[in-house]
């Protein structure tokens, strides 16, 4: 199922490896529908976690997993991110799984949604105007519907108004509406600040594992929470 990667790394101590798993138990599916993964108690897939290597982060984070299967020991790198329903866990640096079979989303643009792979979204907006690859995070950018996308992985993660044009789907709200139209619609917890509209003053939770957050004359909608 999974592919070892070798290991000369920053080993971890047992009890602080099997910690780690703690962050992701559960069932955890690929983006068809099908479990992949079932992490509980020590256990991955029914194999016994035995040692760990290059953990990185609280949460979200990052770690190598070392299992005892009946053929010998392997070694799995496990990323996990985001919250609610855009929880997510990346098997070796490749492979999206989700904690719920049928992928869920809250707000949209142009029917792009976070949690969308690379792929369904250019068969829905077509070839980027500009893409940008960096080492870890890709941008799609779409100067012509006044939108870029962010993967992490393969992974949308951040969705960018960059335009006059473009609109959240749900609220119908620009990048050009007010903070306080922002906030008596989605509900924020607390108030962002009109006199600081240019400036990132933190993400702003609307429920589902999503935020928001303004920046630079931009608004964004993402899984991260800071």
């Amino acid at each position: 199922m999974c592919s070892s990667i070798a290991v000369d790394a920053y080993q971890n101590s047992l009890d602080s490896t099997i910690r780690a798993s703690n962050k992701i138990v559960g069932d955890w599916y690929d983006t068809s529908g099908n479990k992949v993964l079932t992490i509980s108690n020590g256990y991955i897939n029914g194999c016994p976690i035995v040692d760990g290597a290059d953990f990185v982060g609280g949460y979200p984070g990052a770690g190598v997993f070392i299992i005892q299967e009946a053929q010998g020991r392997k070694a799995i790198h496990l990323q996990w991110m985001g919250y609610g329903e855009h929880k997510t866990l990346i098997i070796n640096k490749k492979v999206q799984l989700s904690t719920i079979p049928q992928r869920q989303h809250y707000e949209s643009v142009n029917g792009v949604y976070l949690g969308m792979t690379k792929q369904e979204v250019i068969d829905l907006l077509g070839v980027p105007s500009d893409p940008v690859d960096s080492r870890r995070r890709e941008t799609l950018k779409y100067n012509d519907l006044g939108l870029s996308v962010e993967l992490d992985h393969g992974v949308v993660t951040v969705i960018n108004l960059i335009g006059d044009n473009v609109c959240f789907e749900k609220s119908g709200l620009t990048r050009e509406s007010s903070l306080i139209e922002y906030y008596n619609f989605y509900q924020f917890s607390r108030m962002p600040s009109e006199l600081s509209k240019d400036t990132f003053q933190g993400c702003f939770s609307i429920g589902h594992g999503e935020y928001i957050a303004f920046s630079d004359g931009n608004v964004s909608l993402t899984i991260y929470s800071n």
